[in-house]
C-alpha cells in the first residue's frame, strides 16, 4: 500500500467517527438550551409580585413645610459668669481656709487671716484720734478766749490768727486721723476673706499657716447657676446670627434649645472668627463640660421636609417610601438639601401633606401594600 491510500484510508475512517458522534452532541446541546429555558423560567417564576405580598406594617408621618437654613456644627464649653481667685487685701498668716468643694452663699467666710497686728493698729488709731478730737475742745476754747481779747484791744489780731490757724490745722490732723482709723477698721474687717457671690469653691490656692502678702491668690470660687456657652463662630455666619434666636446645642446625650445672648462684633484677625454666647438654665450643664452648637450658615428658606427617620441611604443613594391614597409604598428618590436637627429638606419630589414611612421603610418593595400602624 502506498502512501496516498494510505492517506485516504485515514480520511475515511475520521469522517466515520464524526457523524457517528454528532448525534450525540446535538442531544447535549438540545438538552443544555432546554435546562437554560427552563431555569429562566424558574427564576422569573420565583421573583415575587409586589401586588400579591402581603401588606406589610408601618408607621408614616406627614411631610410638611418648615422654615430651614444649612447648618454648621461647632464646638463650644460651658463656662460660668463669675469664675474668680480671691485674694486678701491684708498681710498675715492664713488661720483658717474652707475646703475645695464646699458651697458658700454670697458674704460667708471664705478663709481667715491672723488679726492680732490688725487690731493692734486699729486701736492705736482710735487713740491718736480721740486724743487729736480732745486737743480741738482746748483750741476751740483758745480761739474764743484771743477774740474776746482782740475785741479789747489786749490782744493783737497777729496773735488771734496763729491761734486760729493752729486749730485749723489740728481739724486737718483730725481728718487724716479719722481716715487712718476707717482704714484699720477696715482692714480688720477684710482679715475675713468672705465670698463675693454664691458658688462653689473650686481651689485652694494657698494653706492654712502660710504668711500672704497683700494680693497673694487665696481660692477660686466659681458661680455654678449663672452659666453660658461660649463659642467661636466664622465670621462669614455673622449675617445669618440675631440676638434672641434660639439654637440646638448637645452635651453628652442632653439636646436642649437655647437663645443667642450676644455676638460679640469684634473677630480675631488670624482664625477670622467672633465670640458667640448663648444663655444656659442654672446647674443644667457641669462648668468646663463640652458642647456642640449647631448655628445656621446660610438663609432660611420655606421647604417641605421630612423627619430624618424617613430616610433610608443603601448603595450610596437616599430614598424613602411615599404611600399612595390606595396604601402602596412608592419608593421615590432624594435630593437631601438641608438637614436641621431631625428634619431633612427632600427637595421637589414630596409635597406637603404626604405620608411617609418613618419606621419600617427597610423592609418594603417598591409598589408594595401596607398597613398604617401609627399614624403621628
Amino acid at each position: 500500500m502506498n502512501w496516498r491510500q494510505q492517506n485516504s484510508r485515514q480520511q475515511n475512517e475520521e469522517r466515520n467517527i464524526y457523524f457517528m458522534t454528532y448525534p450525540i452532541k446535538i442531544t447535549v446541546v438540545a438538552l443544555i438550551a432546554i435546562s437554560t429555558a427552563s431555569f429562566t423560567a424558574s427564576n422569573a417564576s420565583a421573583q415575587p409580585d409586589p401586588s400579591q405580598m402581603p401588606p406589610a406594617q408601618v408607621e408614616v408621618t406627614t411631610a410638611t413645610e418648615r422654615q430651614m437654613a444649612p447648618e454648621m456644627n461647632v464646638s463650644g464649653t460651658v463656662i460660668s459668669l463669675n469664675d474668680s481667685r480671691i485674694a486678701t487685701e491684708v498681710e498675715g498668716t492664713l488661720d483658717w481656709i474652707a475646703h475645695v468643694g464646699t458651697r458658700v452663699q454670697k458674704g460667708d467666710t471664705l478663709a481667715r487671716i491672723n488679726d492680732r497686728v490688725l487690731e493692734i493698729t486699729l486701736r492705736r488709731a482710735s487713740a491718736r484720734l480721740a486724743r487729736l478730737k480732745a486737743d480741738l475742745t482746748y483750741r476751740n476754747a483758745d480761739v474764743e478766749r484771743f477774740e474776746e481779747l482782740a475785741e479789747s484791744n489786749n490782744a493783737s489780731q497777729a496773735r488771734l490768727q496763729e491761734v486760729i490757724a493752729r486749730r485749723e490745722m489740728l481739724r486737718q490732723d483730725i481728718l487724716e486721723a479719722d481716715a487712718v482709723f476707717e482704714r484699720a477698721r477696715g482692714d480688720l474687717e477684710r482679715a475675713q476673706i468672705r465670698a463675693p457671690f454664691s458658688g462653689h469653691i473650686a481651689e485652694r490656692l494657698a494653706n492654712g499657716g502660710e504668711y500672704l502678702s497683700v494680693g497673694s491668690e487665696v481660692i477660686r470660687l466659681v458661680d455654678t447657676e449663672n452659666i453660658e456657652i461660649t463659642m467661636a463662630a466664622p465670621i462669614a455666619i455673622m449675617p445669618f446670627l440675631n440676638i434672641g434666636d434660639m439654637v440646638a446645642a448637645k452635651s453628652g446625650d442632653s439636646i436642649r434649645q437655647l437663645p443667642i445672648r450676644t455676638i460679640v462684633p469684634v473677630g480675631d484677625r488670624i482664625s477670622r472668627m467672633v465670640e458667640v454666647r448663648l444663655t444656659l438654665e442654672p446647674n443644667s450643664w457641669v462648668i468646663g463640660a463640652p458642647a456642640k452648637v449647631t448655628l445656621p450658615k446660610g438663609k432660611s428658606v420655606r421647604t417641605v421636609a421630612v423627619p430624618r427617620d424617613a430616610i433610608i441611604l443603601k448603595g450610596g443613594r437616599a430614598y424613602l417610601y411615599h404611600i399612595d391614597k390606595n396604601n402602596v409604598a412608592q419608593r421615590v428618590s432624594t435630593n437631601i438639601k438641608t438637614v436641621v436637627g431631625l428634619w431633612v429638606s427632600t427637595g421637589d419630589h414630596i409635597k406637603a401633606g404626604d405620608k411617609v414611612v418613618v419606621r419600617g421603610g427597610e423592609r418594603l418593595t417598591p409598589g408594595q401594600k401596607v398597613v398604617i400602624k401609627e399614624e403621628e
